[in-house]
C-alpha cells in the first residue's frame, strides 16, 4: 500500500485522545455495606461484566474512526507505484512570445504554468526540483516548495536568453538531473543558436511541453520619431511597418501622444503607419503607436500618467507586442559664438568669416552662430555659448574667461603661434613646422581624436591629401595630457597610445588630425590647419562646411534634455534612470544632473515569427531520451515514472469505512448510557 502524503500518517498519534478519554471517563462508585446487598452479589457481577465489553467495544469503534480518518486523508492506494522521486529539472521560457494568448485570453506561459505545477503536484514530496527560466529567475527544494515559487511569477520577462544556454545551465552541476521537462513555444528567438545534437549525450529523460502561441501575429518595427517645422509650429513625425503573417486581417493603428489619441486609415494585410501631430507645448513628447484588428480599439490615460494603456478588454488577436514606445524632441539650436583673434587686414576674407560662414547653412542639427573681435569677448558672452570657435592666435582680454565655456575649438588663422596667455588657457603648446623637410604629412605618433567617430559621412579624397603651405606642431604644457593641462589618454580611450610631445598636422582616413583635452569642465579641441589660403586650399572645398558642423556636433552639449529609444536590454545595459525592466516611456535624471527621456521596447525581432518549430529543439537530444506532449496530451500521461503510476485508490473505501464506523459508534454509545434513549413503557390502568 502507498499513501499520496505519508506526512499525513503522523495524525495516527491521535490514536491515543479515545483512550486517554475512556480512561479518565472510568468512575469508581464508593462501597457501601448493607444488610441485604448479599442477596444481589451475583447480579451486580453480571451487569458489571456487560458494561466493562460495552465500553471497551465503543473504546475500539472510536478508535477506528480516528484510525480512518488519518488513512483518508493521506490517500492510500493499493498496487502500482508511489510518487516518482529524484532530481527533476525544469526549465520554463520566460521569452515575450509567451504572452501570446488563446481564444481563452490563457497566454502560453500560464498555460505552461498549470502543466508545470501538475507535474509538480505528481511527483514525491521528497524529489529535488530545480526550477530555472530564461530570464535568469531560478527556484530549488521540494516540490512543494518549487510549486509555490512557480505560482509567483506572475508573467514573462521582457528580457530573455535563448533556450540553449538555459538548458546547459540546468544540465550542469555535480549532480546532474534525471529528468528535464521543457516548457516553452519553440518559437524561432527561443530556439536561436541551437544546434542539431546540442544535447545529444545528455543522460536525462528529457519531456519537451510544447505550447505554441496563437497563429495571428503582426510585427511592429520600431517607430521613427522626427520633430518638423509646420507653419512655425513643431509637428511630431512617427512611421512605422506594419507586417502581418495573415495577409487577410484588417490592420487598425492608432497614435496615444500626451494624453491625445489618433486613430489612423484602417488597412488590410503590411503597410506603413504614419502620423503627424501638432504638439504646441515644449518638447519632448513622449507617445506609443499600437496595431489592433478591430476598429473598436483604443487608448486610455489615467489623469496624470505617463504611459497610455490599451483599453479593457481584447481588442485585438495580433502580435504579443503590438505596442511600441518612442520619444521625440526638437532639436535646438547650437549656439556658436565666433571669435575672430587673427591679425588679417591684409586678406581680402578673413579666417573668422569663413569659420562663420560654414554655420549659414541649415542641418540636421541646426547651429546658430555670432561673430565678434577678441577685444570685446566678455565671460558672459563665452558661457552663453554651446561652442567657442577661437580663430586666430591673439589671446583675450582675461585669458581666464575661456574657463567659462562648455567646450572651445581653436583654429590657427595666422602663421604665428598663439599667444602664450592663449596657449596656456587651450593648455597646448604650438609652434611653426616650416623647418620640416620634403612635402610628406608627418604622422603624429598614430594619435586620432575620438572626436572624430562623430564625423558624418567621412570626408572625400581631395580632402585628405590637401596642398599644405604651412604645418604646425603641438604639444601639452608639462606633461601630456596629464595634471591641470588635461585627462588621461585612456578616460578617451587611447590607454595604450600616449599623446606624444610634438605632433605634427596630417589628415588620416580623412579626417583631420586634433589635439583635445579638458581644462576644469571646459572641453578643448585644437584643430592644427587653418582655413585661410594661406595654410592651404582646405576653405575653398564644400568639405570644410562638413568638417566645421562635424566638429561643432561632437564638442556641443547634447542640448537640454537626452532623449533615446531603446530596446530592453540596451536600456538594462545602461542603467538608466527609473527604468523598470519592461517596455514603456520614462524619464529622469542622469549622473550630471541633466533630464533624460527615454523609450524602451521589446526587440522586434523576438515576436517578428511566432510560428513554433519544436522539431529543432528536438533534434538537439538523442531521439530515445526525449518525449514530445502536445498540447492536447496530459502531461502526467506521457513522462516517464508518472505514467506508471497506477493501482487501487483506497481513499473512496475509507471514506465509506469511516461513515458506517461513526454510525455504529452513534448505536453503540445509545446503548451504553442505560437505554435513556429508549421510549417508556405507557402505565397500565387494569387492576393487578
Amino acid at each position: 500500500m502507498t499513501f499520496a502524503d505519508r506526512a499525513i500518517l503522523m495524525g495516527l498519534v491521535a490514536l491515543a485522545v479515545p483512550v486517554v478519554i475512556h480512561l479518565l471517563g472510568r468512575r469508581r462508585p464508593r462501597r457501601v455495606e448493607l444488610p441485604t446487598a448479599r442477596f444481589a452479589e451475583g447480579a451486580g457481577a453480571a451487569s458489571r461484566g456487560r458494561l466493562w465489553l460495552k465500553r471497551l467495544g465503543l473504546l475500539a469503534l472510536r478508535m477506528a474512526a480516528v484510525g480512518l480518518l488519518v488513512l483518508a486523508l493521506a490517500g492510500p492506494r493499493l498496487g502500482g507505484q508511489g510518487a516518482p522521486g529524484g532530481r527533476w529539472a525544469l526549465v520554463l521560457d520566460a521569452s515575450p512570445s509567451m504572452l501570446a494568448s488563446d481564444a481563452g485570453d490563457m497566454t502560453a506561459f500560464d498555460r505552461s504554468r498549470v502543466r508545470l505545477a501538475r507535474i509538480l503536484g505528481a511527483l514525491d514530496a521528497e524529489a529535488s526540483v530545480r526550477l530555472t527560466l530564461t530570464d535568469g529567475r531560478e527556484a530549488e527544494g521540494p516540490p512543494e516548495t518549487v510549486r509555490q515559487a512557480l505560482e509567483q511569477v506572475a508573467a514573462p520577462s521582457w528580457g530573455s536568453q535563448p533556450l540553449e544556454p538555459t538548458i546547459r545551465q540546468a544540465l550542469a552541476g555535480e549532480a546532474p538531473p534525471d529528468h528535464l521537462v521543457l516548457a516553452t513555444d519553440a518559437t524561432p528567438p527561443a530556439l536561436a543558436g541551437l544546434e542539431a545534437g546540442a544535447f545529444a549525450e545528455a543522460d536525462p529523460a528529457v519531456t519537451l511541453l510544447a505550447t505554441p502561441p496563437a497563429a495571428a501575429n503582426a510585427r511592429l518595427t520600431l517607430p521613427r520619431a522626427t520633430v518638423e517645422t509646420e507653419d512655425g509650429r513643431p509637428v511630431v513625425c512617427i512611421e512605422a511597418e506594419v507586417r502581418t503573417t495573415e495577409p487577410e486581417t484588417h490592420v487598425q493603428p492608432s497614435l496615444a501622444l500626451n494624453g491625445t489619441h489618433h486613430r489612423g486609415k484602417r488597412f488590410r494585410g503590411n503597410g506603413r503607419v504614419r502620423f503627424r501631430a501638432p504638439r504646441p507645448d515644449a518638447g519632448p513628447w513622449q507617445g506609443a503607436i499600437r496595431v489592433g484588428a478591430e476598429a473598436t480599439m483604443g487608448w486610455s490615460s489615467a489623469p496624470g500618467a505617463e504611459t497610455p494603456v490599451p483599453l479593457a478588454g481584447r481588442a485585438d488577436v495580433l502580435s504579443v507586442d503590438n505596442v511600441r514606445y518612442f520619444t521625440a524632441a526638437a532639436p535646438r539650436a547650437t549656439r556658436v559664438l565666433v571669435v575672430d583673434a587673427a591679425d588679417e587686414a591684409d586678406a581680402r576674407v578673413r579666417s573668422a568669416d569663413l569659420v562663420a560662414a560654414a554655420f549659414a547653412g541649415e542641418t540636421k542639427d541646426p547651429k546658430r552662430a555670432t561673430q565678434m573681435p577678441a577685444a570685446n569677448v566678455t565671460r558672459a558672452d563665452v558661457a552663453g555659448a554651446d561652442v567657442v570657435a577661437w580663430v586666430g592666435p591673439k589671446a583675450p582680454a582675461d585669458a581666464s574667461v575661456l574657463r567659462s565655456a562648455s567646450a572651445v575649438l581653436w583654429v590657427p588663422a595666422d602663421v604665428r603661434p598663439p599667444a602664450a596667455d592663449l596657449a596656456q588657457a587651450l593648455g597646448v603648446t604650438i609652434g611653426d613646422a616650416e623647418a620640416m623637410a620634403g612635402g610628406a604629412t608627418l604622422d603624429p605618433g598614430g594619435y586620432v581624436s575620438p572626436l572624430l567617430t562623430a564625423f558624418e559621412g567621412g570626408t572625400s579624397g581631395d580632402l585628405a591629401a590637401p596642398v599644405f603651405r604651412r604645418r604646425l606642431t603641438a604639444g601639452w604644457h608639462g606633461h601630456p595630457l596629464s595634471g591641470d593641462h588635461g585627462e588621461s589618454a585612456a578616460s578617451h580611450g587611447h590607454a595604450s597610445v600616449a599623446m606624444p610631445p610634438a605632433a605634427a598636422v596630417r589628415f588620416r582616413d580623412g579626417g583631420p588630425a586634433l589635439v583635445e583635452a579638458r581644462r576644469g569642465d571646459t572641453r578643448v579641441a585644437a584643430l592644427l590647419v587653418g582655413p585661410s589660403p594661406v595654410w592651404g586650399d582646405v576653405a575653398s572645398r564644400p568639405e570644410w562646411v562638413v568638417l566645421a558642423h562635424s566638429l561643432v556636433e561632437a564638442l556641443a552639449p547634447r542640448g537640454e534634455a537626452a532623449t533615446l529609444n531603446l530596446t530592453v536590454d540596451e536600456a538594462a545595459a545602461r542603467h538608466l534612470p527609473n527604468f523598470n525592466g519592461k517596455p514603456g516611456n520614462f524619464s529622469g535624471a542622469d549622473a550630471g544632473g541633466r533630464p533624460v527621456y527615454y523609450s524602451v521596447n521589446v526587440d522586434p525581432a523576438e515576436t517578428a515569427n511566432l510560428a513554433p518549430a519544436p522539431e529543432r529543439l528536438e533534434s538537439a537530444f538523442a531521439a530515445d531520451r526525449l518525449t514530445a506532449v502536445t498540447p492536447d496530451t496530459d502531461a502526467l500521461s506521457a513522462i516517464p515514472g508518472l505514467s506508471a503510476r497506477r493501482g487501487v485508490d483506497l481513499t473512496p473505501w475509507a471514506v465509506v469505512a469511516l461513515a458506517a464506523v461513526l454510525m455504529a459508534e452513534g448505536l453503540a454509545a445509545g446503548r451504553a448510557s442505560g437505554g435513556r434513549f429508549r421510549p417508556r413503557e405507557p402505565a397500565s390502568t387494569e387492576p393487578p
